[in-house]
């Protein structure tokens, strides 16, 4: 057998739909394309999702029935596949065209063709008569749809009144539990079995604490009653009211019930669970007694009963509970792995998806498709939801197995072999073939023994369902909207904006089920001491975090301190890193130092025009105009340094501003040093005549000891801060806010000081040598005295750098250096 495409033109549109011929037929509808132009009748936007679905039943086809001698042995199952386009009208369309008009009546003008830019190879095993393909009717034994209700409701009314099976790979609606308007339809998604982790993470999930428990039937409340206090004492979540209603509950105990539950104001969230039976004569109690304002958490067994229509929307609108969900398939992904552009010619959708995935991505499209390989890198980035398992392919493949193997019974086959059949009499398979649809029993895909029935099958992972007020035409109708995934590995998802609550409201308005409000970000619970031990986990008061502490979730057991620099907020709710506190231009010290910095710098201009306009007189002569120079040139740097200390901190800046004072610094006092020691030689040459005294007179020998005092002291520190390296000190204020200091390591910081100290003990000595110097050279006296004051304000620093730190180690060592340089 080979499968074709067949390109159908109706005056209607165009649609693509696919057939393998085989003695029997299976009509699949899916959601191949999500969009359908009523203008332009074109469907659009290819769904990976969905062609999956399609390929699903093209494996279960041919890999599990026509593959397996033991099934079907002798009858090969064919297809007719057909994409909905997400449409109602056009899966009706296809649907009617398959099941009562043959295809050369509907379409007058069919091609079955292959893409051009396949191989001939592929050509080959593609293409087939037209006539065998288009015009060859083999009977239907079912169909295989839809994804979504709308569209499945649609055709199940349809195949009802023209006796065709159905079957749906995706449906959830209470509406098909109706066997007398549809008798033919069946599903593969039915109700749940219980989970009550499933149930209690659904009433964690919304800050539910304090909920009521009714247990409908004996089995259920001996059983469950035990996991019940088990998991809510773990996940602290307390009954605020438990209510069991065994199988010989009466009139009483349902009224009772529901007047107990009409009293709990804080605990609007009811558990119901149990049999259907009893859960159904106690909603219609609470439907008579007007019951509203509750949001119901149950189970499959209710809430996909037919009987929902009976109860209300305004009693059981926005109930949560949970539904089926898929289980992975490791056979059928291997299968998806494998497919290419070679070997999955038999589903258009997947040549065509790729197609355009391709030209649009900017790949060779045609050269990629003549050669049919698809590199790993190509199907990840283009194909990944295609290759990864949608848990809806195992109910579409457990749906295709319910036929075949319901055929296998009708027929009268064994595990070897069916009893050969005439094509009149595959043609003419009635209503019993849906009594054996009922009752058939399977090793499934969902269920190790999957069989139908009115309220579920097996367990599996599950759905989370919300049940939502609608009206249909006059009535008022309920509809299930899955909001979420739970399973025992990956625990609860829920996509709450989705969900509606009782009254119609919309999901930010939680319905209230606590002991206590809650306490917000910024509080922290503290137990009543009034409850019942049991309840002092769900029952509390709000107590303000402390200082410096925070929470940030609501119904936080405790506050947490801020750590490493963090303060807390305004409103405690979160630790913010600290500000770094910054010198205020406003304040007195630094309006002070501005001044001051300001004279001290116009007194060097001045003293700078004045020395070099009065250069060539004899006062400025004798007192040496190159040592005066260089003298002002490290004053005007030791402001500098100064000035370095106010400007915010970096590692930059500390690394440059030690240098800065060092140089600044070191070159003062080795200028006083050599300005004293030149006075006193020349004096002393004068009095005992030349020597060898007089060779270190000249202002070269001076320059010289100045740039080796320059070069060792530096040098020494440079050394010192590159081994150790110089790091940034943080100092929390009172308020709150971080000051930056430069935290210069023990080692660099002593050999500093170590060098002024001997600079500053060389240079006191020295000028004190001059103190007896002819009185009309009183520039000797002004040496010994700037020695000296250099010397004290050396010694004063150093307390003062080791007692304070942050902004005010700042400031004083800003007003040291001032001072040095004045």
């Amino acid at each position: 057998m080979t499968a074709q495409v067949c390109l159908a033109n109706r005056s209607s549109g165009i649609q693509y739909f696919a057939r393998k011929s085989g003695h029997i037929q299976m009509l699949g509808v899916f959601p191949n394309t999500l969009n359908f132009n009523r203008n332009t009748l074109q469907c659009s936007n290819y769904n990976l999702e969905n062609i999956q679905l399609t390929q699903a039943m093209i494996y279960t086809i041919n890999q599990l029935i026509n593959n397996n001698p033991h099934l079907l042995p002798g009858i090969p199952i064919g297809w007719t596949l057909v994409d909905s386009c997400s449409s109602r009208e056009v899966a009706m369309a296809s649907v009617s065209s398959s099941l009562i008009i043959s295809v050369a009546e509907l379409f007058p003008q069919v091609t079955c063709q292959a893409s051009q830019t396949l191989s001939n190879d592929t050509v080959d095993n593609f293409i087939h008569s037209l006539l065998n393909n288009a015009y060859h009717d083999s009977p239907f034994i079912g169909v295989i749809g839809a994804k979504n209700d709308p569209v499945t409701m649609s055709i199940a009314s349809y195949t009802s009144s023209l006796l065709y099976p159905q079957i749906s790979y995706n449906s959830f609606s209470t509406a098909f539990n109706d066997r007398t308007t549809f008798p033919y339809y069946f599903r593969t998604t039915p109700p749940m079995h219980v989970q009550v982790n499933a149930i209690i993470d659904i009433i964690a999930y919304f800050g539910w604490n304090w909920i009521a428990i009714v247990m409908a039937g004996t089995d259920y409340s001996a059983n469950l009653k035990q996991t019940f206090d088990t998991v809510t004492r773990d996940r602290r979540i307390c009954r605020s009211l438990t209510i069991s209603l065994d199988d010989n509950y009466t009139q009483s105990d349902l009224l009772r019930a529901v007047s107990q539950l009409k009293r709990q104001h804080r605990s609007n969230v009811i558990v119901l669970i149990g049999e259907k039976s009893i859960v159904f004569d106690f909603l219609t109690v609470a439907q008579s007694r007007n019951l509203t304002g509750k949001t119901f958490i149950g189970s499959y067994t209710w809430l996909t009963s037919a009987k929902l229509p009976s109860i209300s929307s305004d009693i059981i609108g926005g109930a949560l509970g949970i539904n089926i969900n898929g289980q992975s398939l490791l056979h059928f992904l291997k299968y998806l792995r494998s497919l290419d552009l070679c070997n999955n010619v038999e589903n258009p959708w997947f040549i065509k998806t790729w197609y355009q995935k391709l030209t649009a991505a900017g790949e060779n499209a045609e050269w990629i498709m003549a050669n049919c390989y698809l590199s790993q890198q190509l199907k990840e980035s283009l194909f990944k939801k295609f290759y990864e398992i949608n848990y809806i392919s195992a109910f579409v493949i457990d749906g295709v197995l319910a036929f075949a193997h319901a055929l296998h019974d009708s027929l009268g086959c064994n595990s070897t072999y069916c009893p050969a059949i005439s094509s009149s009499q595959l043609a003419q398979l009635d209503s019993n073939y849906v009594n054996f649809l009922r009752k058939v029993t399977f090793d499934g895909i969902t269920s190790n023994r999957f069989k139908f029935r009115p309220d579920g099958s097996s367990q599996l992972p599950f759905n989370v369902i919300n049940l939502q007020p609608s009206r249909n035409a006059t009535v008022n109708t309920l509809k299930r909207v899955t909001i979420g995934r739970w399973n025992e590995n990956d625990r609860l998802s829920i996509q709450s904006t989705n969900i509606k609550w009782n009254g119609g409201t919309a999901w930010p308005e939680i319905p209230l089920s606590s002991c206590s409000d809650d306490c917000q970000p910024g509080y922290a619970i503290e137990p009543r001491l009034t409850a019942t031990v049991q309840a002092r986990q769900c029952c509390w008061e709000c107590k303000k975090c402390p200082s410096q502490s925070v929470s940030n979730v609501i119904n936080q057991r405790k506050c947490q301190r801020c750590h490493n620099y963090t303060v807390a907020n305004t409103n405690q709710t979160q630790c913010d890193s600290m500000q770094i506190a910054a010198f205020d231009w406003n304040n007195a010290y630094l309006i002070i130092f501005c001044v001051c910095a300001i004279i001290m710098l116009c007194y060097f201009i001045f003293a700078w025009t004045t020395i070099i306009y009065y250069r060539a007189t004899p006062i400025v002569k004798g007192s040496n105009f190159t040592l005066l120079n260089i003298f002002l040139i490290f004053n005007l740097m030791v402001l500098v340094a100064a000035t370095l200390h106010l400007v915010p901190i970096s590692h930059l800046l500390c690394n440059f501003k030690i240098f800065v004072t060092g140089i600044g610094e070191f070159g003062c006092l080795a200028t006083v040093i050599c300005k004293t020691n030149q006075i006193a030689l020349i004096f002393k040459n004068a009095s005992h005549g030349g020597g060898i005294g007089s060779k270190f007179i000249s202002n070269s020998s001076q320059i010289l000891l100045i740039i080796m005092v320059q070069l060792v002291g530096n040098g020494i520190i440079a050394g010192l801060v590159a081994y150790m390296p110089i790091t940034i000190a943080i100092y929390v204020n009172a308020d709150n806010q971080m000051e930056l200091s430069c935290q210069f390591t023990q080692p660099a910081e002593i050999a500093f000081y170590v060098i002024i100290a001997v600079l500053s003990i060389t240079a006191s000595v020295l000028a004190f040598r001059t103190r007896n110097l002819p009185d009309n050279f009183n520039e000797a006296h002004y040496i010994f005295l700037a020695a000296l004051m250099m010397a004290c304000i050396s010694v004063i620093s150093i307390p003062a750098s080791y007692v304070t730190n942050g902004l005010v180690h700042r400031m004083i060592v800003s007003i040291v250096h001032l001072s040095f340089g004045s």
